[in-house]
């Protein structure tokens, strides 16, 4: 259990506030269907690192996406393609704002980040660091350890929306473009090696949550 305890610490420690995102986001289209949970598990299967774990889930996830890098496509993964690996996803609630998170890789990762504020909902692509300040949202910004990028052609659909005082799993999918984002491309002797990279991703992701208490 201890290295599970290890990887709600890291993620955990990147989350800004709630309500306090530097990028503002537009409302994003939610969809309340139940069905949604059989979609998911074609979707997904167990991980060996997931065994006995039931706040923050941990199990093996699809890839679908498009990722470009200086706007040229470097990486197409689709339906056919049935490339899966590693995901982490929980959700969780701040006074009575939620918000659900989930990413591919164990420590830090890309994926997504949903937030409900007042109740609405808007949706970000996620990209957290745990070892290097990694990301910035412009060319010239400051590295930092965690991105939450705005998005276009926003779909979320989730089984339901958790009550705070149950601590149900839920399940869900997302679907999203998100904005240009800047990666540092390594570094020497303790300094930035440049120029940055300029990222984007299309991506969706089917998921399920369990409530993680903060």
């Amino acid at each position: 259990m201890i290295k599970y305890f290890i990887i709600i610490i890291i993620f955990i420690s990147t989350l800004p506030s709630l309500g306090q995102s530097k990028k503002d986001n537009s409302a994003s289209r939610l969809t309340i269907n139940p069905s949604i949970k059989a979609e998911v598990e074609k979707n997904i299967s167990p991980s060996q690192f997931g065994a006995g774990q039931d706040k923050f889930l941990i199990y093996n996830n699809r890839m679908l996406l498009d990722f470009y890098e200086n706007d040229t496509l470097n990486i197409s993964l689709k339906e056919q393609d049935n490339k899966s690996t590693v995901f982490k996803s929980f959700y969780y609630w701040k006074g009575d704002t939620l918000g659900i998170d989930g990413a591919y890789g164990l420590f830090g990762g890309a994926g997504f980040s949903i937030k409900f504020i007042k109740g609405q909902a808007s949706l970000y692509h996620m990209l957290a660091s745990d070892e290097f300040t990694t990301y910035a949202y412009k060319e010239n910004d400051s590295l930092i350890f965690r991105l939450e990028v705005p998005c276009t052609d926003t779909k979320i659909v989730l089984s339901e929306v958790p009550d705070p005082t149950t601590k149900q799993v839920i399940y869900g999918f997302v679907e999203f473009k998100s904005a240009d984002y800047y990666t540092m491309s390594g570094s020497a002797d303790g300094q930035e090696l440049l120029p940055r990279k300029k990222q984007r991703a299309n991506m969706r992701i089917y998921f399920k949550s369990a409530k993680l208490d903060l």
